[in-house]
């Protein structure tokens, strides 16, 4: 729903997703990008979100980057998955490069399927088909955070981007993002349209999406 606080969503590519992108520029962005999870909340998110399923000894994280958030948490077997090997390519752990539409795992191969800050890239229809192969791969959940589209977020990134505080990336990425991104509502329409979910609003301004194998 789009009311006076939530802007009209706007599909705009982003620079970090480019196959031409400055290496120096990338690693920045990615730097910018671990330190909003430690310093924003995005680490502490994803862990209690993690907790919700219990006790998990294989993650699959999609969209991973440089796994940072993947490597907050304790689990026996991690694996980073990116469609970019430039930007898993650090990640202390497991590192695949695949597209999370077609994930190179059997059915019911891991505990959970995860994904943060990843959501907001595609269409309903592709997240629809992601989620699908997600829930394929899991044994008990696939669980999903992102940024809600909301002027707040979007107002204190671009203050970010005019105090020069992050990378010539982010400054144009996290905005774009923002605008990208889906309500708490527009997500669980998405995750019903598949099976069984919770979704719930995060602090600060993010939503947590669950949705459980049946």
């Amino acid at each position: 729903m789009t009311t006076f606080l939530t802007p009209r969503r706007l599909n705009q590519p982003e620079l970090l997703d480019e196959h031409d992108a400055p290496r120096e520029d990338v690693d920045r962005s990615l730097r910018d990008l671990r330190r909003i999870n430690r310093f924003l909340g995005g680490r502490s998110i994803y862990r209690r979100l993690l907790q919700r399923a219990g006790n998990v000894s294989s993650i699959v994280d999609v969209g991973a980057g440089s796994g940072d958030n993947l490597a907050a948490v304790q689990a026996r077997l991690r694996i980073a998955v990116d469609f970019k090997i430039e930007h898993v390519a650090a990640a202390p752990m497991h590192r695949i490069v695949a597209d999370a539409a077609r994930l190179p795992f059997r059915a019911e191969s891991v505990d959970v399927v995860t994904s943060a800050h990843f959501f907001h890239h595609f269409s309903e229809l592709e997240n629809v088909n992601i989620l699908t192969e997600s829930l394929r791969v899991t044994r008990r959940a696939v669980i999903v955070n992102d940024t809600r589209r909301h002027y707040a977020p979007l107002l204190f990134v671009r203050l970010l981007g005019a105090l020069r505080l992050v990378g010539r990336i982010t400054r144009f990425d996290a905005p774009a993002s923002v605008l990208r991104a889906y309500t708490t509502d527009e997500a669980a329409a998405v995750a019903r349209r598949i099976g069984r979910c919770d979704v719930f609003n995060l602090w600060p301004f993010r939503f947590g999406l669950i949705l459980w194998k049946t």
